[in-house]
């Protein structure tokens, strides 16, 4: 037998992510706050750059940007001037301090579920791709803090082997019970967390899964028996299940000082839907064009050459933070566009008329990454004739049989209806649900009601009956 050392030579190929990229990758899942934010801190930090000084409201801006917004309408292609507008006025010496003061009350707001727990995962030791699946997995959440798809769904298959740990440290993030499909898994994973674990987690999660109707019933003996414990460790647990919230991620979604800044706008005209970018958001941000040649002067040789090298550091940060900009927000422009082509019947006539539509087939249609339509949708809102929307709203996967599909999103607005129809008669249940969709034409099963009723924040009958 030959055992001769033998080498072989093989070629790997292997993507490093550069700085840059993942500054755009963080730029493209910004919302607009977030980025006003980025914009401010980078030109308290950077002399490059310089704000306009006429970065306020007026009615001749509004009048001029609103010119600019309709002739782009008419064209096809996305001018970089159309992107923050091109006409904004001089710069002076008090533009920073102007433009500083705006954003400090533009801002002072409470922190979205998204950010805080952004915030937290920066904390965490993490590779630069765990940090990445992590983002995904966030930015998957709904107000609940819960995920809206499967998890797997929303990664590549490279990024799956990162799923488990990162699903693990959402679990220990604040608030306690996010990154879970419902309220009652949030409420066991809450349990969890607070350190209830064997036989007593295990009882607990059979009382939330399977015995609050009869709890709300007043059947506590009936579920001591079945649950095989006395009445007092019943209602001890029973007591501590009060004390959890259900649906965690609400208390970042309300408030007076929570608001969102649409970054589109798709609404009808006369019977046509016209599509405009919220321009007047974001400042005409320039490198100043004296700041390259401030070490024109310097004597010393060697201080000019430090200097330099400073003022190149700058300019290129400069330079990268406005084509960042400007690729998100073309991008941006450019989904809104497909958006507003293909779920043209829900603009024109309202939520039951969302199409099932998916970030693949729109990725496909503008030529780029899956991933990069999922972070360019990530925390950005539309304003529709309809009302504020998520963009990430207007994908839906399809339901019903073959023949006969709908978007989740319709369906859910139906069941959404037909419970409003039915207020006050009795508690409509999952099954009747399924039923009176099913007499539309609509087929859903009753476990699938369950899941969109809970996605919309409704009780079960057993409570909406107690009210």
């Amino acid at each position: 037998m030959d055992i001769r050392p033998n080498l072989t030579l093989t070629q790997k190929q292997q993507l490093r992510l550069s700085p840059q990229l993942i500054q755009s990758f963080e730029l493209m899942a910004m919302p607009l706050s977030e980025l006003q934010q980025r914009i401010k801190a980078e030109v308290e930090t950077n002399p490059a750059l310089e704000l306009p000084a006429s970065w306020d409201f007026s009615y001749d801006r509004v009048a001029r940007e609103k010119q600019q917004r309709e002739a782009r309408l008419t064209d096809d292609s996305y001018s970089d001037s159309s992107a923050y507008g091109s006409d904004r006025g001089g710069y002076d010496t008090e533009a920073t301090e102007r433009q500083s003061r705006f954003l400090e009350g533009a801002l002072s707001r409470r922190a979205s579920l998204g950010e805080h727990l952004l915030t937290q995962l920066g904390y965490e030791h993490l590779s630069d791709e765990e940090y990445e699946v992590g983002a995904i997995l966030i930015t998957g959440l709904d107000a609940n803090g819960f995920f809206t798809s499967e998890p797997e769904a929303l990664l590549s298959e490279t990024q799956r082997a990162h799923l488990p740990k990162m699903l693990a440290v959402l679990a220990r993030l604040e608030p306690a019970g996010i990154g879970v499909r419902c309220w009652r898994e949030s409420l066991i994973a809450q349990a969890a967390q607070q350190g209830m674990e064997g036989e007593e987690l295990e009882t607990f999660s059979r009382l939330v899964n399977e015995k609050l109707e009869l709890m709300r019933s007043g059947k506590s003996e009936q579920v001591a028996k079945e649950l095989g414990i006395d009445a007092y460790d019943l209602e001890v647990l029973y007591t501590f299940l009060k004390t959890l919230t259900p649906f965690p991620g609400q208390s970042f979604s309300s408030g007076p000082e929570q608001f969102v800044i649409p970054e589109l706008s798709i609404r009808r005209d006369g019977g046509e839907l016209v599509m405009q970018m919220n321009d007047h958001a974001l400042p005409d941000l320039r490198i100043q064009a004296s700041f390259e040649h401030l070490a024109d002067h310097i004597g010393d040789e060697e201080e000019a050459k430090k200097a330099t090298a400073y003022i190149n550091e700058q300019i290129k940060r400069a330079e990268s933070l406005l084509f960042q900009i400007e690729v998100r927000n073309k991008t941006l422009y450019r989904l809104g566009q497909v958006l507003m082509k293909r779920q043209r019947e829900f603009f024109l006539s309202g939520p039951l008329y969302i199409k099932p539509l998916t970030q693949k087939e729109v990725a496909a249609e503008l030529g780029v990454h899956e991933t990069t339509v999922s972070r360019i949708s990530t925390a950005k809102w539309v304003d529709t004739d309809w009302g504020l929307i998520q963009v990430k709203g207007l994908f839906s996967s399809a339901v019903g049989e073959e023949g006969a599909l709908f978007s989740k999103e319709a369906v859910k607005e139906m069941i959404r209806r037909i419970l409003d129809d039915h207020q006050g008669a009795k508690a409509l249940s999952d099954q009747k649900i399924s039923d009176i969709l099913k007499e539309e034409g609509v087929s859903v099963a009753r476990r699938t009601v369950a899941k969109y009723r809970n996605e919309l924040n409704i009780d079960p009958s057993f409570i909406r009956g107690t009210n």
